[in-house]
């Protein structure tokens, strides 16, 4: 014995949300584990969205050196490094400054030897930063740029980089993270605080 629907049952089931929503069951049962673990891991998710807003900043104001063979000190990264590291401390630091670094000296073609003094003076920075939680953070940007160019001018002297490039670099590097951190970092800083 089955059960019998007239047609006017059958028609309203059919207009109801219940089929569409049947329709559509993997995409929601893909959405709903996704907005759950949001809700639940929001502090998570926002630091691996500005770590990942960081990296591309970081990546991207590099670029230029594909066309441009003389090593300027213009790059985010540094502001990246200070801030999650400030925010979330030293692993987020360094995740920002070695991801960044690495990608952009790899899409430069620009990944020597000498790129390893870059690295130990991200290193440093990234473990650093983080120590100075609650303070001006226009002040400890500019410092740990001052302590990344004490680290890597003289890896880089030392490597045989010539010490005209080298003052270049570290002239344009002060100046531009300076202007950085004194104007953009505090806009940044405010909001994501």
């Amino acid at each position: 014995m089955g059960l019998k629907y007239d047609r006017k049952e059958i028609k309203s089931w059919a207009s109801s949300p219940i089929p569409f929503l049947w329709e559509r069951r993997i995409i929601i049962a893909f959405i709903v584990p996704v907005v759950i673990f949001i809700f639940l891991f929001w502090n998570l998710v926002e630091a691996l969205l500005v770590m990942g807003a960081f990296i591309f900043l970081g990546v991207a104001s590099l670029m230029y050196n594909r066309w441009v063979k003389v090593s300027l000190g213009v790059e985010l990264i540094m502001l990246g490094v200070v801030i999650t590291g400030m925010l979330y401390g030293w692993p987020a630091a360094l995740a920002v400054g070695f991801t960044s670094l690495f990608f952009s000296e790899v899409l430069t073609n620009r990944f020597t030897h000498s790129t390893f003094v870059s690295f130990i003076g991200m290193f440093v920075v990234a473990i650093v930063a983080p120590q100075f939680e609650g303070r001006d953070v226009r002040w400890v940007g500019i410092g740990m740029t001052l302590l990344y160019d004490a680290i890597i001018l003289p890896g880089y002297l030392l490597l045989g980089s010539s010490p005209g490039r080298s003052l270049l670099f570290l002239a344009t590097h002060i100046l531009f993270n300076c202007w950085i951190f004194w104007t953009v970092a505090p806009v940044i800083w405010s909001f994501l605080k």
